[in-house]
């Protein structure tokens, strides 16, 4: 090895160093600080230079000096030209995904699929609740714009409710399409309680990722479209 590289390969250990004895650090000094039950769960250079992002396990991060003496809890933004970029919302677009992508799976779906697929979107929903009813009125439209609709459970009376019994129903029936279709039109099908449903699952996950009402559309980056939009109008944020 020649002297160039040997003095790169030496700097680059060095500064490889340097960054995880920081992250110890930091690591060390704001659990100190977490309130009981919580703890760093990752950590990452921000944008800003002596500036770490910290995951505690909540959807959005702590933002720390490289130290871990320091920390603010709010949003980042990035001076774009003459726009503003929310690199906060980014971050927790991302951890939304993520918590997305490790609880949820096909079978947790009931799935309207578009034929001619060009996004598919994670929606929360309640059969009770209004514009829920009138988003579902217009599952076709959605689906002929290119866009797959994968309806999780979010019971909005929570889980001591007729709702809640309504919904469970859905993902328990033999023909689950037919079934939360019917319950969204108003009527009263004949349905069975079983024990193996996601509906709790679901119900907690939402809580965890920031739903409070229904129904909530989950683009496939992360973003949370909260409420009801119409076909062209979700297509156009999703594109």
């Amino acid at each position: 090895m020649n002297r160039v590289k040997l003095v790169s390969f030496v700097l680059i250990i060095f500064f490889s160093f340097s960054i995880f004895s920081n992250e110890l650090e930091i690591i060390e000094k704001i659990n100190k600080v977490l309130p009981e039950g919580m703890t760093v769960q990752n950590i990452k250079e921000s944008q800003v230079e002596g500036i770490y992002v910290v995951d505690i396990g909540d959807l959005q991060p702590l933002y720390v000096s490289k130290d871990g003496s320091f920390f603010f809890y709010g949003e980042l933004y990035a001076v774009e030209e003459s726009s503003l970029q929310n690199t906060t919302k980014s971050e927790i677009n991302l951890k939304r995904k993520s918590i997305l992508d490790q609880v949820l799976s096909q079978k947790d779906f009931i799935t309207f699929r578009a034929s001619n697929e060009q996004h598919v979107v994670t929606v929360f929903t309640d059969v009770d609740c209004g514009y829920c009813r009138k988003f579902h009125s217009e599952i076709d439209d959605f689906n002929n714009q290119g866009i797959t609709i994968n309806y999780v459970a979010f019971p909005r009376s929570g889980l001591d409710s007729e709702s809640y019994n309504k919904i469970v129903g859905a993902w328990c029936s033999n023909d689950p399409h037919q079934a939360i279709t019917d319950l969204k039109n108003g009527l009263d099908p004949e349905l069975l309680l079983c024990q193996d449903h996601p509906v709790e699952k679901h119900y907690m996950l939402g809580q965890k990722i920031g739903i409070t009402g229904t129904p909530a559309i989950i683009a496939p980056s992360g973003e949370l479209l909260p409420g009801y939009l119409p076909p062209l109008e979700l297509l156009n944020r999703l594109n």
